[in-house]
């Protein structure tokens, strides 16, 4: 039989301890140091009150990490990271830890809880399913490094930059639950790029995404997070294009250009990355339960 202890009665260098401990032989690298753990914790809004730890007698053996934030009037939860140690794995540990957040979601009167999967993780995957999470979208994360290359358009179309929290008053916002790592409240440092039609005096389409800068101001790259043309438009995907260009500067060659959980839905958006040269570097499993 399992007990539990939440995050805020352990110290740093012990929840880093099993965090790197259960993350070992993962499918990625995600084991950190303590400055990176410990911002981890804040640039994803995750709360250390309502992450736990589990035990078998005094032993730790596993960790989720829990982000629960209220998103255009709806209360979500996101698990930031679940970690078994490898001698508690197949035991009941993850199950354990799951069930046990999902009654701290309830009692914080959660309505959907959210999470992703690396989808070469089958056994995660199939655990959640039992545990009623169903998967919604696949997640891209994507990356291009070398110069890019836009063809002329004869579309011509209006620019706003803004701040991230903007996007909330957008007329054409997308209020769909989306990745939590992607939401404008964990990157507010992210800029708003609003797209829209001159000739209609419309919005058309907007991005938000974030640049990258070195110690000295300059910078090194770019990270797009959300991009979005309004549906049904005729000219959808010369909205898309013209985002990127403006987004990723073409001109600037020695950059890393990165997208961050783009659903597979989004297929403008998608292909059109793929188009310019964007390769996939990993895919998630992006899921959902409503409690």
């Amino acid at each position: 039989m399992y007990t539990v202890k939440r995050l805020n009665e352990k110290t740093f260098d012990q929840a880093l301890y099993i965090w790197n401990e259960g993350f070992k032989g993962y499918f990625v690298e995600v084991t950190m140091t303590l400055d990176a753990f410990m911002g981890k914790i804040v640039k994803e809004n995750l709360s250390i009150s309502k992450s736990i730890v589990a035990y078998d007698e005094i032993k730790p053996v596993g960790i989720l990490l829990n982000g629960i934030q209220e998103v255009n009037g709806v209360k979500i939860a996101w698990n930031g990271g679940t970690a078994v140690v490898p001698e508690y794995r197949k035991k009941g540990v993850g199950k354990f830890l799951i069930e046990t957040s999902e009654e701290i979601y309830r009692a914080d009167k959660v309505e959907i809880a959210t999470l992703e999967a690396i989808s070469e993780n089958t056994p995660a995957i199939e655990l959640y399913k039992k545990m009623g999470y169903e998967i919604v979208d696949s997640l891209l994360w994507m990356n291009h490094d070398q110069e890019l290359a836009f063809e002329e358009t004869n579309h011509h179309f209006s620019y706003k930059n803004g701040c991230a929290h903007d996007i909330l008053s957008l007329d054409i916002y997308n209020t769909n639950i989306k990745p939590w790592q992607t939401e404008w409240f964990n990157i507010k440092d992210a800029e708003l790029l609003t797209i829209s039609d001159p000739a209609s005096n419309t919005n058309v389409g907007y991005f938000l995404y974030r640049k990258v800068l070195d110690n000295s101001g300059r910078q090194t790259g770019t990270v797009l997070y959300q991009g979005t043309a309004v549906n049904g438009s005729t000219y959808q995907k010369h909205v898309i294009l013209a985002g990127l260009k403006q987004v990723f500067q073409p001109h600037k060659a020695q950059q890393k250009r990165i997208t961050v959980n783009i659903p597979l839905k989004n297929k403008v958006l998608v292909n059109s990355l793929k188009e310019l040269g964007f390769s996939v570097s990993t895919k998630q499993a992006f899921m959902t339960k409503r409690l």
